[in-house]
């Protein structure tokens, strides 16, 4: 049986109510010059070992980065203010409008 991704807050949503923007630069939390792009639709676009690749969701970039299942809320990061932060510190926002 395959997993399907069904989350209950996406990255679309937070671009809809101007938590993020699109164009957005997401950084590994395991190396900072792992990089990918947020697109407008919310999935994320990612070039690795040459190869690139639009993910719909955190999730399934982090997976492709680090071969196991692990939250992409966690694992991306983006620069505010000069600091990075988390995905999910932006998730946790959208929860409290």
């Amino acid at each position: 049986m395959k997993y399907i991704e069904e989350p209950d807050i996406t990255l679309e949503m937070l671009i809809n109510v101007g938590l993020i923007d699109v164009g957005t630069i997401l950084y590994a939390s395991s190396d900072n010059a792992v990089t990918a792009i947020l697109n407008v639709d919310g999935s994320i676009t990612l070039t690795l070992n040459g190869l690139t690749k639009k993910y719909p969701y955190p999730s399934g970039a982090a997976r492709a980065i680090r071969g196991v299942s692990i939250s992409g809320w966690v694992f991306w990061r983006v620069k505010e203010n000069n600091q990075f932060i988390e995905l999910l510190k932006i998730k946790k926002r959208y929860l409290d409008l």
